[in-house]
């Protein structure tokens, strides 16, 4: 070393001394002088191994195992190819490091990290190979400060031990080691041993400061219960910050050890104390003791669930403990903000341990993927998130997959990845995760991902799918909208429809649903709409007809069929029932059109008058109640909700709001029909009133039949008389002919005041139905149901033959009016 060098290192040494001790007299300044000065210029020990890096690598060799003489070699591989001068001086400073005490075990790891861990052979305890390094100590718990062996007899036959064997026992301890007084227990805290004595004031000192040691052990053992293989990257986030903040710790611990070795040596510092280290331990206790709670609390707990437990901590009004948690928070919801970023900007979730509060189901495609294929997992949404937050995050990722995987449609929207990743003042990283702040710079980010992606999705919908084209077309053909078209289906099938349903071919009532289709459909652009009406016959029972088991259906695929496709067994339920109520219409109108030839028969059977005008008297009550149902139905039910409806699917943002109004108006036009749960004892009412309607049909057409034939007879029976007259010159009849004809007469005469009777019994059944159909909906609590009874009976003939209809009833009147009804039944 050069004369200009020396001096300049001297005067280096002399500042770091004043800065170190304040204002002390020359001759203690020179005394520290001479001490750094001959310490820095010794050579004792190092000419053993002075140019002889073969030598130093030897024995360092012969303290490692196998696996650690491996990583040896690549270090000093590595170390060749740098520019490192005194290579062997570093690596005799680490030998004689590791040989500080008997009981250190030299670690490869460690040197590699510039720092050594200690393991006590009496503690029992090994360090992992994932955990983070200790600080090691100067003094070991078996040398005094002056590295000699302490002998483990004079420290316990000593009539109290000492001050500074306490304090470098209780700093082992904070690092979690067991002493020769200082011993473990069953808990992993600190007991004294029996055999030290000390007296009250350091047996007190010493168990409150060996807290610090038992929280550090507890907070060990629980990241090491935290972070088994697989526990999640949430987990092994949380793990990763409280080993850098034991980091944190461990360079605390090593500064008190410093003061400790300073004291002990000859440059005239003052000895350490108890009372220093519990100056020193108070801020480290308390970061401890929080760390200690949430890894306990955080136990079993994994993704979402455990950044929740994390935030409930960041509730404390102590600034410490706001940015310590803060600072843990942040770790933890890295991983999951990661997820977050993918899922709103690419729709994808990578999450192989079931972390995020978004989960996918992998078999799930095709029309349910909207419904099924994507959920929220409640028990992993972190606290700090809403519900609907969730949801409209939930959205965005499914409106992309949806986008992509049903509609087909790969158009990028614009902006997002630009906007999230952008560098500036705004940008947005994982503290804008748990940030509550909506106009936050993340809670925009999701907003307008949301928005953008959701109007994406509607304008797809709408302008590509034509949705309401086809909400239209199943208005019009599956609930009776075009009524023109289902009136001339019913004429078309009506043949065979009337023939036994087990005797029906499908593809013979699909050509006839074709011929109608075409004859009253006049617009072009309704091709796609009409190719996906088809067919549905229901399974047959025993004696009944094709109408009983005939159905529209409406096929949906695609986009389409993600909306349309869940409630397709409601349409085809809601279109039986339009379908039976509008069939009622189609009879009792087929009926009216008999009248035509019954007048005719009048010429020349007046006796079949009088069941001509009961016919007629039933036919005219039962159209009257079929109409006010029809109308029911269709309009204030179907088109009310329908305008409504309308009006919701212009204000939807999301796929989610058309879904939902399409719910609505479904759940609506089921209430409206009588398909709801509450109204099944209406529904079953219903078609009790339409029973005397099909028997209705069935007299009438037999009476019909009965008339022509007696009709016919008569007249050929005058057309025989006056050809025999004419021929003959004579009267044209005969007995046996007039005979012939009182018998049949008879018989026809019988067959209608059997048929008169029939019809009065028919006329008060189907009063009684009617009574009693109107009574159960002046009791309902429905308004519209309530208005609908007054209708019915317009000019109160039911009304004046049962006091009971005179006002609407409240449903808890129910019982009591029906039994008041069956009572003057």
């Amino acid at each position: 070393m050069s004369a200009a060098e020396a001096e300049t290192v001297s005067d280096l040494i002399q500042q770091m001394i004043m800065s170190m001790c304040g204002e002390q007299k020359p001759e203690v300044i020179r005394r520290f002088m001479r001490f750094s000065l001959g310490l820095l210029s010794s050579t004792q020990g190092v000419d053993a191994f002075r140019d002889d890096e073969i030598s130093v690598i030897s024995h360092i060799k012969s303290k490692l195992s196998t696996r650690e003489n491996i990583y040896l070699e690549k270090l000093m591989n590595d170390l060749k190819d740098n520019p490192l001068r005194n290579r062997v001086g570093i690596l005799v400073f680490l030998l004689y490091m590791s040989q500080s005490g008997e009981r250190d075990r030299f670690s490869l790891h460690d040197m590699r990290l510039g720092l050594i861990s200690p393991v006590a052979s009496t503690s029992g305890q090994t360090p992992s190979s994932g955990s983070q390094p200790q600080i090691v100590a100067v003094n070991t718990p078996d040398s005094n400060s002056q590295g000699i062996p302490l002998s483990t007899s004079r420290i316990f036959n000593e009539d109290c031990i000492s001050e500074d064997i306490l304090v470098q026992e209780l700093i082992y301890s904070f690092q979690g080691i067991e002493g020769r007084i200082l011993k473990l227990d069953t808990t992993y805290g600190f007991q004294i041993g029996h055999q030290a004595k000390l007296n009250r004031y350091h047996h007190q000192a010493v168990l409150r400061l060996s807290e610090l040691g038992y929280l550090h052990n507890a907070v060990r053992r629980g990241l090491e219960r935290i972070s088994p293989k697989g526990a999640g990257r949430v987990s092994d986030s949380l793990v990763a910050a409280l080993h850098k903040e034991l980091s944190e710790y461990y360079r605390v611990i090593a500064m008190m050890q410093e003061e400790v070795s300073r004291a002990h040596g000859s440059m005239g510092f003052e000895p350490v104390t108890l009372s220093h280290l519990h100056l020193w331990a108070y801020d480290p206790l308390e970061t401890l003791k929080w760390l200690a709670s949430i890894v306990r609390a955080c136990q079993e707990q994994k993704g979402g669930a455990l950044a929740s437990v994390v935030y409930e901590f960041s509730h404390h009004g102590d600034p410490r403990v706001q940015k310590l948690v803060k600072r843990i928070l942040e770790s933890v919801c890295e991983p999951l903000y990661n997820m977050l970023i993918r899922w709103i900007t690419d729709g994808v979730l990578d999450d192989p341990f079931q972390e995020f509060f978004i989960e996918a189901r992998p078999n799930v495609n095709g029309d349910r993927m909207w419904h099924e294929k994507y959920l929220v997992r409640d028990a992993m949404v972190p606290s700090f998130i809403s519900k609907s937050q969730a949801r409209k995050i939930l959205g965005t990722g499914k409106s992309i997959n949806f986008l992509r995987e049903v509609c087909k449609d790969s158009t990028p929207l614009h902006g997002r990845d630009a906007e999230i990743f952008s560098d500036g003042p705004g940008k947005c990283n994982v503290e804008a995760f748990f940030d509550m702040d909506p106009d936050g710079p993340l809670q925009t980010i999701m907003e307008t991902a949301y928005k953008e992606t959701s109007t994406r999705v509607v304008e797809v919908l709408t302008k590509e799918y034509q949705l309401m084209d086809h909400l239209q077309g199943i208005k019009g053909y599956l609930l009776l909208g075009q009524g023109h078209f289902i009136q001339h289906l019913m004429h078309l099938l009506e043949p065979q429809l009337a023939k036994p349903a087990n005797s029906l071919y499908p593809h013979n009532i699909s050509s006839v649903l074709e011929t109608a289709i075409r004859a009253t459909c006049t617009k072009i652009e309704d091709i796609d709409v009409q190719r996906r009406l088809d067919i549905r016959m229901l399974p047959p029972s025993e004696n009944e007809t094709g109408w009983d088991v005939f159905m529209l259906d409406y096929n949906v695929d695609g986009p389409i069929g993600t909306i349309l496709e869940p409630c397709r067994g409601t349409y085809q339920a809601v279109f039986f029932s339009l379908w039976k109520a509008k069939r009622m219409e189609y009879i009792l109108s087929t009926i009216w059109k008999h009248e035509i030839t019954t007048a005719k028969i009048l010429r020349r059977i007046p006796e079949v008058l009088p069941i001509q005008n009961l016919i007629h008297l039933i036919t005219s009550s039962m159209v009257h109640l079929v109409h006010q149902m029809q109308y029911y139905f269709l309009f204030e039910v179907i088109e009310c909700s329908w305008d409504i409806f309308a009006n919701n699917l212009r204000q939807a943002t999301s796929l989610d709001d058309i879904i939902v109004a399409h719910d609505h108006f479904v759940e609506s036009v089921k209430k409206g029909t009588l398909l709801d749960e509450n109204s099944q004892e209406l529904r079953d009412q219903l078609r009790t009133v339409y029973n005397p309607i099909l028997s209705l049909q069935n007299i009438e057409e037999t009476f019909l039949t009965r008339a022509t034939v007696e009709y016919e007879a008569r007249m050929k029976t005058n057309k025989f008389i006056n050809i025999q007259s004419e021929k003959t010159k004579t009267w044209g009849r005969t007995n046996t002919a007039d005979a012939d004809a009182i018998e049949r007469i008879n018989a026809f005469t019988k067959y209608l005041t059997t048929l008169s009777k029939q019809l009065k019994v028919l006329s008060k059944t189907y009063q009684d139905q009617v009574k009693k159909f109107l009574l159960m909906l002046a009791s309902t609590e429905d308004v519209s149901l309530q208005l609908l009874s007054v209708r019915l009976d317009f000019n109160e003939h039911y009304k004046s033959k049962d006091s009971s209809l005179l006002a609407p009833l409240m449903y808890q009147h129910r019982r009591q009016s029906d039994h008041s009804f069956l009572t003057t039944k």
